[in-house]
C-alpha cells in the first residue's frame, strides 16, 4: 500500500481512539476507557498518576461520585506518525455539571491530552497520556433554557441511546 494512503488510515484509526476515549468518559463506559490503553501504559491526569487501563474504572467512579453529567469536546489533533508509533496532540474542552447542595456549578476544562501510541496487530493502542492544563473556569448555573423534559436525557451507562437506539 502507498505510504501516503496508509497514514490516512492510521490517523483516521487514532482518531477513532480518541473518540472511543471521550464516550466512554461521558456515558461513564469504564471498559471503553479501558479499552484505548495498552496493557503496560500509564496517564498522567493530575491527580492520577497510573496505569493507563486502571484510569477508566477509576475516573468513570470519581465522575459518577462528584457530578451530575459530563461532556468532552475534541478539538484539532496534531498526530505525526512514524511506522507502528505515533504523537498526538489533541486540543479538548471538557464540561462537569455538579451540584453542592442546592446549587448547580458548571467546571470547564481546557487542555491538551498528549499522547504516544503504538500499533499492535493492526490496532492502535495509547501507551503514555499526560494530559496538559491550559485553563479552567467554574461558573454558578443559574436555570436551563431547555427543559430536560422536552429531550431524550443521556445516561452514564450503556443504557444511552448511543448504545441502545435501532
Amino acid at each position: 500500500m502507498d505510504a501516503d494512503i496508509q497514514k490516512v488510515i492510521d490517523d483516521y484509526k487514532i482518531r477513532q481512539v480518541l473518540y472511543r476515549y471521550t464516550r466512554g468518559i461521558d456515558r461513564g463506559d469504564a471498559e471503553l476507557v479501558s479499552s484505548v490503553y495498552d496493557e503496560d501504559s500509564t496517564d498522567d491526569h493530575g491527580g492520577y498518576k497510573g496505569p493507563g487501563k486502571a484510569f477508566g474504572p477509576y475516573v468513570t467512579k470519581a465522575l459518577a461520585d462528584h457530578t451530575e453529567s459530563t461532556a468532552h469536546t475534541l478539538n484539532q489533533s496534531i498526530i505525526d506518525i512514524h511506522h507502528e508509533t505515533a504523537k498526538a496532540e489533541t486540543w479538548f474542552v471538557a464540561y462537569h455539571v455538579r451540584k453542592d447542595g442546592d446549587t448547580t456549578y458548571l467546571d470547564r476544562f481546557g487542555g491538551r491530552y498528549l499522547d504516544k501510541l503504538k500499533k499492535r496487530n493492526g490496532a492502535w493502542l495509547i501507551i503514555k497520556r499526560v494530559v496538559v492544563r491550559d485553563w479552567s473556569t467554574t461558573e454558578k448555573v443559574e436555570g436551563s433554557y431547555y427543559k430536560a423534559e422536552d429531550f431524550e436525557n443521556g445516561k452514564r451507562s450503556k443504557e444511552d441511546l448511543a448504545y441502545t437506539l435501532s
